[in-house]
């Protein structure tokens, strides 16, 4: 499984149709372009992302959560994110050049880290890559719903299982079954994520009251 493929079956597009992505090939040659001349990938990688491309924060709130803010490809087109199609357009362009880059997991959020356990920076999506540090995320987050898998590198079939769940959950209110399909995928996809059995249930539950 890559980000690259998983960008293309999400919008139930073939596989490798980021072939015919102008914008992507012009971004991986501006990267290349960047660290030929800087020798320098993770400014290049941020240079990429919030000069070359010039994505912005979609904004708070439901904005953030859309399909066009999660969905990479629509990211791309658009030019506007929320933390997860922000990450994923990221993580895309890490895996093409084989970066050390990782989404890390916070209660109703996610950011990058870039480097090493033992040497790494982390970068805000939502802030043209401002860097807080580990103690800042947790004192921002401290009230949210802790699960245990924060602070911990998402592994592609996760990260894409939580892309899952949150759209999912934008069919919750008014397309159950669509919501449900997403969830089912959330589940293969990141079975340890607490929040998607309890959406699943929530779900079914109103599956059953509209029958």
């Amino acid at each position: 499984m890559s980000y690259r493929e998983m960008a293309c079956v999400f919008e139930e597009r073939a596989p490798g149709c980021l072939d015919s992505i102008h914008d992507w090939h012009a971004g991986l040659a501006y990267f290349d372009s960047s660290v030929a001349a800087t020798h320098d990938t993770l400014q290049s990688l941020k240079n990429l992302l919030w000069q070359f491309w010039n994505i912005e924060f979609a904004g708070a709130g439901e904005a953030a959560i859309a399909k066009e803010s999660v969905l990479p490809l629509r990211v791309l087109a658009n030019k506007r994110s929320g933390c997860m199609g922000l990450s994923w357009l990221a993580l895309m362009v890490a895996q093409s050049r084989g970066l050390p880059l990782d989404a890390i997991l916070l209660p109703g959020h996610v950011f990058l880290r870039y480097g090493s356990s033992d040497s790494f920076v982390n970068l805000e999506p939502n802030r043209r890559g401002f860097t807080y540090t580990d103690d800042e995320y947790r004192e921002k987050y401290k009230d949210g719903r802790w699960t245990g898998l924060e602070f911990k590198p998402l592994k592609t079939r996760q990260f894409v299982g939580l892309a899952a769940f949150d759209i999912g959950n934008l069919y919750l209110e008014n397309d159950v079954p669509r919501a449900l399909t997403w969830y089912r995928m959330a589940e293969e996809f990141f079975p340890e994520y607490p929040g998607i059995a309890v959406n699943q249930s929530i779900a079914k539950s109103r599956l059953s009251d509209s029958l």
